[in-house]
């Protein structure tokens, strides 16, 4: 199924880095900055070169949450909590969005979830990558050795909930 519905000339990007993702941390901007760049060629991308920009950004996204899940077992953020679990369902709908496109050559479909991603993204962003943006300054994380150099920084126990205020 081909892209009627938008014309090659008038694709655009849903979502543009901008000082609103900003969440000054070095490790985690510069692994936003690469996926809003991804997302980018994805929702621009020709239809024969859709389903390999989709699959760059799974793959991309697929590390991204990896390594962010793996900052808050460090941290001890709970691993049960909704910001891990949240980075599951997202990745899950991708790789479903990409078989389908795949099997099914259902590009509408990978269109629009690229789009959606777009849209979830900045609030995603903005609450709970935040939130663990401050707890991983706060607590001195290191991401490139995953040394904590404020260990007593740490609280006793895991952090449940996104680590947020508005989530218990």
């Amino acid at each position: 199924m081909s892209d009627t519905l938008t014309p090659t000339a008038e694709r655009q990007a849903s979502l543009q880095w901008s000082d609103a993702l900003v969440l000054e941390l070095d490790f985690m901007d510069d692994t936003h900055k690469e996926f809003v760049d991804l997302l980018a060629q994805t929702e621009t991308a020709e239809d024969a070169d859709l389903l390999d920009r989709f699959t760059a950004l799974i793959d991309h996204t697929d590390d991204h949450f990896g390594r962010e899940d793996r900052w808050m077992e460090n941290t001890r953020f709970s691993a049960s909590h909704c910001h891990s679990m949240q980075h599951n369902v997202v990745l899950q709908v991708m790789r479903e969005g990409l078989r389908r496109g795949r099997d099914d050559n259902d590009l509408k479909l990978v269109r629009e979830l690229a789009r959606e991603l777009g849209i979830w993204f900045p609030q995603h962003a903005q609450t709970m990558d935040a939130a663990l943006a401050l707890h991983l300054r706060r607590v001195g994380y290191d991401a490139a050795t995953g040394i904590v150099h404020q260990p007593d920084a740490l609280t006793e126990d895991d952090i449940h909930g996104c680590g947020g205020a508005t989530c218990a």
